[in-house]
């Protein structure tokens, strides 16, 4: 029974030669992943709210073009220009 038990007792080495990793050395791994996912998830906080500065800017930006139009096209009457 002993000899059957010490079968499957592997250690560090033979883990790593079958490519299996420990639960720490998983754990390591995992909060890589997680520290990586918590910066991609920041820039994406970030350039979204960019994006929502830039359409709210050009929103303005078309507001102000259309009431130049509108002075322009007011002056060309007064004018008499087409």
């Amino acid at each position: 029974m002993n000899e059957d038990i010490l079968k499957y007792v592997a250690t560090k080495h033979d883990l790593e030669e079958l490519g299996l990793v420990l639960r720490d050395e998983f754990r390591q791994t995992q909060d890589v992943i997680l520290s990586r996912l918590d910066e991609i998830v920041t820039t994406v906080r970030r350039l979204d709210q960019e994006r929502l500065f830039t359409f709210e800017y050009i929103k303005r930006v078309e507001t102000e073009v259309d009431k130049n139009r509108k002075d322009i096209d007011h002056i060309k009457d007064i004018l008499k220009i087409s």
